[in-house]
């Protein structure tokens, strides 16, 4: 600033112009370095799931069939939106009689032998329409699924294939049956179609069915469906119906069409059961009934026992005696000891202390005060696992312990260890990489026609598998920026083009001697920031600048038009548009800054393809930066970002802060930001002491009384 050709400015004229900046940010300017206020935040659905799971044991996920939660600041944990309708209200009425039942008696208990779940294959599109043809199947025609088996039974997974005309046997293309002509000539045309498939299921890995498919069967449409028999025990399984990857190459039923998708596949999976199941007490079971009695001495036992983990603190006297009267009053009208304690079970999933987690202002508080230690397992727990406190925080807590510093340090590298802290992946990655938008993007199926749902889902896992890594092994997190791995199955590496791998297991790969590096260059955010038809170095820049650098523009004036959408790579490049578009001195000003991070990726097309032309144009992938820095392609993008890593780790220090407060990060915390930043850069930039910093720091250690903060701003 400002911009060239115009000469910078002088470095004591840049300290006056931030100082007259900060002077009309009252916190700032009054050194203010207090720790906020969180509102009293219920759980969210990932987290009622996750604490469900933890304190009963319950593998069941109730909360997916509440309300989508909203979102603040990017996160759908803020206290400030996470309001609590009628209708969530009930939602978790039923989910207390469930769950508590559940618990208490087993998923399985009403459970009659039938069909209990059907799973279709991943399609190019859910409406399965493009120009008004009929799409075939998914490229590789498999089907994957997690099965959620409600008791240890006997179960049948029967499952049927479509042809290589993308549908049932005997089907037409959107005539419905073919007639007897047609289907003789498929019949004749499979005979000479040697060698035969081999169909595989997988149950959590374990082939435990594969049948063999000669072409003529293959058409046979009064063929029935194959079917496996399965023994599982109860809670989630993972299911894959597929033609082995690494065989049939060479035959023309299991290869591929000239429109990309194999000539046959799975159209649809049933399962039934469950059949002989396992006569027993529920593992849930002993997590309730800690005692063996059925006396009132037990009962209390058992009610103190669920309260304390329930509500994640000391129960007091008051919320004992009055679940032990609801014990009482259902063992009085005739029902068993269970029932009773079921009852109070229910009553305490929908008590206002386990669905909130409530922090309260002490009498004698004045100003800021530190947080009791039950509130601070409760915030540290809900910050790395996204669930409740285990009993080792629980007991900390309550021996008072936890907020000593050695003790917390500990119990910091103690749960980033566990398997749990993969939350910070799947609930906090996802949102500050906003992947969750994946699910609602697809490429445009007529211009991608290789890219359907199952690739798609690969895009998401080598993303979240790539973000676990830098997490798990406590990488340096400036291989976002540019980190030379990533994680690939066979259909995603030789999307990228890159050999070696086959199957449908993920396999860490090397990138070195390529193009593609850091999180910018993986397809998943390549298509997440891409129009379905074309690429959009506007959405592209604008991401970077906002989720990596935290600069995002400011939203374009109302009466500026779109950029003009016709036949794109035909007329002009997307570069000749956008610089027409920036002719407009409405519109200059910001794409100055976005449009030419977007151009360095224009080398990926909009499903995250390497190209090298865009239609008859070839790519020009350089560009510009308002500073005057040029580079040329993603690995001088790649560069550029490299030298922006303070302000890309003071970004992602913002963005777990406000996570992990589960508030927007106020001027008043700029201090505090400051300086966990120069601690994690000190540290080499690691998660690790990324969150040990926040965890320490005063806003995640103390709070404000009530009607202080305001006064002090």
């Amino acid at each position: 600033m400002p911009p060239p050709p115009l000469p910078g400015l002088k470095d004591a004229d840049a300290v006056e112009l931030v100082r007259f900046v900060d002077s009309f940010v009252p916190a700032t300017a009054a050194g203010l370095d207090g720790p906020g206020r969180v509102t009293a935040r219920r759980l969210n659905r990932a987290e009622y799931n996750n604490t469900i799971r933890d304190f009963l044991g319950v593998t069941t996920r109730p909360a997916d069939q509440f309300p989508v939660d909203n979102q603040g600041y990017g996160f759908d944990n803020i206290g400030d939106v996470l309001t609590l309708s009628p209708m969530l209200m009930e939602k978790y009425m039923a989910a207390a009689r469930s769950v508590s039942r559940i618990a208490v008696y087993g998923e399985g208990y009403e459970k009659k032998p039938g069909i209990i779940g059907k799973f279709m294959i991943k399609t190019v599109q859910d409406d399965g329409q493009v120009s008004g043809n009929v799409l075939p199947f998914s490229i590789r025609g498999t089907l994957e699924a997690v099965y959620h088996a409600p008791v240890e039974a006997d179960y049948l997974f029967q499952f049927r294939m479509l042809n290589r005309r993308g549908r049932a046997p005997g089907v037409g293309r959107g005539r419905g049956v073919l007639t007897e002509a047609e289907k003789k000539a498929q019949l004749e045309a499979s005979r000479n179609a040697a060698p035969p498939v081999d169909f595989q299921i997988d149950v959590d890995g374990r082939m435990v069915k594969k049948e063999t498919v000669v072409g003529e069967e293959a058409f046979d449409y009064t063929r029935g469906p194959t079917v496996a028999k399965v023994h599982l025990t109860a809670g989630d399984h993972k299911i894959h119906v597929y033609i082995p990857d690494h065989a049939n190459l060479d035959n023309p039923l299991a290869n591929l069409n000239p429109d990309g998708r194999r000539r046959l596949g799975a159209e649809f999976m049933e399962v039934l059961g469950p059949y002989n199941p396992v006569v027993a007490k529920p593992p849930t079971y002993s997590n309730i009934f800690v005692c063996g009695g059925q006396d009132d001495a037990c009962a209390r036992q058992i009610v103190e026992s669920l309260a304390r983990r329930g509500f994640r603190r000391a129960p007091t006297q008051a919320e004992i005696e009055r679940l032990l009267k609801l014990v009482a009053m259902v063992r009085k009208q005739g029902d068993s000891f269970e029932e009773g304690i079921r009852v109070a079970l229910q009553s305490i999933l929908v008590s206002p202390a386990f669905l909130f987690r409530m922090e309260t202002d002490p009498v004698d508080a004045t100003g800021s005060y530190r947080i009791n230690d039950y509130e601070l397992a409760s915030r540290l727990s809900y910050f790395i696992w996204g669930s409740m406190p285990d009993e080792t925080l629980l007991q900390l807590a309550a021996g008072k312990r936890l907020s000593d510093r050695t003790v917390l340090e500990a119990q910091v590298g103690r749960m980033l260890r566990d398997a749990k802290a993969s939350n910070l992946v799947d609930s906090f990655a996802v949102q500050w990489l906003d992947i969750r938008a994946l699910d609602r993007k697809k490429p445009d199926a007529a211009k991608f026609p290789n890219v359907d749902d199952e690739l798609l889902g690969a895009m998401r896992k080598e993303t979240l598998m790539f973000t676990s890594e830098i997490f798990r092994e406590d990488r340096s997190l400036l291989d976002f920026i540019d980190g030379k791995f990533t994680y690939v199955n066979g259909p995603l590496a030789r999307y990228y083009g890159i050999g070696g791998v086959d199957g449908f297991d993920f396999k860490r790969v090397s990138l070195e001697g390529t193009e593609r590096g850091g999180i910018v260059s993986q397809a998943s955010i390549l298509a997440l920031t891409s129009y379905a038809t074309r690429t959009s170095p506007v959405i592209r820049g604008k991401w970077v600048l906002q989720t990596l650098l935290g600069a995002a523009p400011p939203p374009p004036p109302a009466d500026v038009p779109a950029l003009e959408e016709t036949r794109p790579g035909n007329e002009a490049s997307v570069r000749v548009r956008l610089e027409q578009h920036r002719a407009n001195p409405a519109c200059a000003a910001c794409h100055q800054s976005m449009d030419p991070i977007g151009f360095g990726l224009e080398n990926f097309d909009a499903a995250g393809a390497w190209r090298t032309h865009e239609g008859k144009f070839a790519v020009d992938s350089s560009g510009v930066l308002p500073d005057g820095q040029s580079f040329t392609g993603v690995s001088g993008l790649r560069k550029i970002l490299r030298s922006q890593a303070p302000q890309f780790t003071r970004n992602l220090t913002e963005q777990m802060l406000t996570y992990a407060l589960g508030r927007g990060v106020e001027s008043y915390d700029r201090a505090t930001v400051d300086k966990i930043n120069k601690r994690v850069m000190a540290n080499g930039n690691k998660l690790s002491s990324l969150v040990l910093a926040i965890v320490e720091s005063e806003p995640f250690l103390m709070r404000m009384k009530e009607g202080k903060l305001n006064a002090s701003r």
